[in-house]
């Protein structure tokens, strides 16, 4: 009986060990109304990318695919691959997207410079399949040290700031 509480315990520590970072992470940024707005923000001109994106999604399909019968996952598939384009084209050339340009944000180096073609393509990976960028966020909050950053971004090294 015992050694099942002392077990016990000992589980209850660890699983502390890992939640109690994360806490303070998120405990040290939930009041800081710059992290806020810079999410929100992040996300409003990703949420118009997006809408831009299933526009341009529609158009192709009926102008360049006719006669061929999309299931809602081709469609997706399609999407991802035209957003991925979209994405490193964009943020390649001009440093933002349509909906960065808007909300006065661009994608920069950890060092404040123009990011490279390759580093935009690994900055944007995750945008492939919709539900990757959602993991991205979501990692990037268990193992951050810059909170600006998606977990995509410390691999290529690049960020998102204001203009």
């Amino acid at each position: 009986m015992e050694e099942e509480q002392k077990m016990g315990k000992s589980r209850a520590d660890s699983i502390s060990d890992l939640v109690n970072p994360i806490r303070q992470v998120f405990n040290s940024n939930i009041h800081n109304f710059a992290f806020q707005e810079h999410w929100i923000t992040r996300f409003l001109a990703i949420g118009l990318d997006y809408v831009v994106l299933i526009f341009v999604t529609g158009l192709v399909k009926d102008l360049v695919f006719t006669y061929w019968s999309f299931s809602v996952i081709d469609y997706f598939l399609m999407m991802g691959a035209i957003s991925f384009l979209y994405f490193i084209i964009t943020e390649s050339i001009f440093g933002y997207t349509l909906g960065k340009r808007i909300f006065s944000l661009k994608v920069v180096t950890v060092n404040g410079n123009k990011p490279s073609f390759k580093k935009v393509f690994i900055r944007n990976i995750s945008k492939i399949v919709f539900v990757f960028l959602i993991l991205d966020v979501i990692g990037s909050c268990f193992t951050a040290k810059n909170l600006h950053q998606r977990y995509v971004d410390k691999i290529a090294h690049t960020t998102v700031e204001k203009r």
